[in-house]
């Protein structure tokens, strides 16, 4: 297992100063970096890998976004935005797709919008998964292998989509968000002990439990995040069990959104969890 860290804290330094960027993350102790699609765009594969080789890092994934119910209303759209991730990776070492559905696109969300009522039906629950297994078949074709990055939504309604994308999705791995699904109930360590096939690919969060209990919304969970090893929740033993399970080419990706702009943040979480991981004698 490797240990990464996501650049979405620096959105679009990653593609307008990638030298600095990639210099810090390096200078973190990491050996890979996540790299969202929305700030460094998919034309640039080939001078993305340059930099990454100067400064020793891998590209652990692609983060990719699409609109959930587009499964069902264009599924050929979204097969074309992943065909071009797809594109992208096909030069990297590591070829993982990390796809976020989201409820509505950004820009779209907004004070009483009501989320698509499709998203709570049993039938078309399914009919997604079904549908991003044929993408993550056609992907795997390619050399790709798509991972179904989660928010909290996804365990709403006693997991519906969540159990569906598990369920009838097996072409597809999952790529365990574990604090958002803490935030929402679920247990990370017993979920990936539950089905240890699907998860080579996790992004790290912690959060201290009475501040993130207030929360009501997505957003107020997203502001309450904190550095790991300050919060509350239990990552030795998430470590110990990623560890177990995780294969060689596994990945652990340190995921901070908010808060301070800072390599010093990282630094700190990836000590964490190496520390974790390989205690000192």
């Amino acid at each position: 297992m490797k240990i990464g860290c996501h650049a979405v804290l620096f959105t679009d330094r990653i593609a307008n100063d990638t030298e600095t960027v990639l210099s810090g993350l390096k200078s973190t102790g990491c050996q890979g970096i996540e790299v969202g699609s929305r700030f460094f765009g998919v034309d640039r594969s080939r001078e993305l890998k340059q930099q990454l080789e100067i400064h020793e890092l891998e590209l652990s994934g692609l983060h990719a976004v699409c609109l959930l119910t587009d499964l069902l209303d264009r599924p050929e759209e979204v097969w074309v935005n992943i065909q071009k991730a797809v594109n992208f990776l096909r030069i990297m070492p590591n070829r993982n797709i990390i796809l976020t559905g989201v409820k509505s696109m950004p820009g779209e969300t907004g004070a009483g919008k009501e989320a698509d009522s499709r998203l709570s039906d049993p039938e078309l629950g399914k009919k997604m998964a079904c549908k991003l297994n044929e993408l993550a078949r056609r992907a795997k074709e390619q050399g790709v292998q798509i991972h179904y990055h989660n928010h909290d939504w996804e365990f709403e309604n006693d997991g519906l989509l969540y159990r569906s994308f598990l369920a009838h999705a097996p072409e597809m791995k999952l790529a365990l968000d574990t604090g958002w699904a803490l935030s929402a109930g679920w247990q990370p360590v017993s979920m990936i002990k539950d089905h240890p096939s699907r998860y080579s690919y996790v992004h790290i969060r912690d959060f201290k439990r009475p501040e993130m209990e207030k929360c009501s919304t997505h957003e107020e969970k997203q502001n309450s995040y904190a550095d790991l090893g300050t919060g509350d929740v239990n990552l030795k033993e998430l470590m110990e069990t990623l560890k177990a399970s995780m294969p060689d080419d596994g990945w652990a990706v340190i995921e901070y959104e908010k808060g301070e702009v800072s390599f010093e943040r990282y630094t700190n979480a990836v000590s964490y969890l190496k520390q974790l991981c390989c205690p000192a004698v």
